[in-house]
């Protein structure tokens, strides 16, 4: 068997649903140990300082099973998802009358 802990997760971006409908963004910045990794929220202003994450949290889904945390190669992917995800929907208007013959 091989020592050597298989890193993919460093550099990639990633969106954290919250319980409130919200959600936060950031970035894997590296492993800190076996399946706990460092990431850092986005901030405003001020960058924030770096947070300890576990695989086990990042696997977490809500009750219905959506996952909560995504991730991206790209800022840019990060950035479409978000566009998609903060735009409304258009509302469907559907005729339950049937045309007279």
């Amino acid at each position: 068997m091989s020592d050597t802990v298989i890193d993919s997760l460093t550099g990639a971006y990633f969106t954290v649903d919250d319980e409130d409908g919200t959600y936060g963004t950031g970035q894997v910045i590296r492993l800190a140990a076996e399946g706990v990794y460092f990431i850092r929220f986005d901030g405003n202003e001020v960058t924030l300082p770096l947070e300890l994450v576990s695989i086990g949290e990042m696997l977490e889904a809500t009750d219905q099973g959506y996952k909560l945390w995504r991730f991206f190669d790209t800022i840019e992917e990060r950035d479409k998802w978000i566009e998609w995800l903060d735009t409304p929907s258009k509302p469907r208007v559907l005729s339950l009358v049937r045309p007279p013959k």
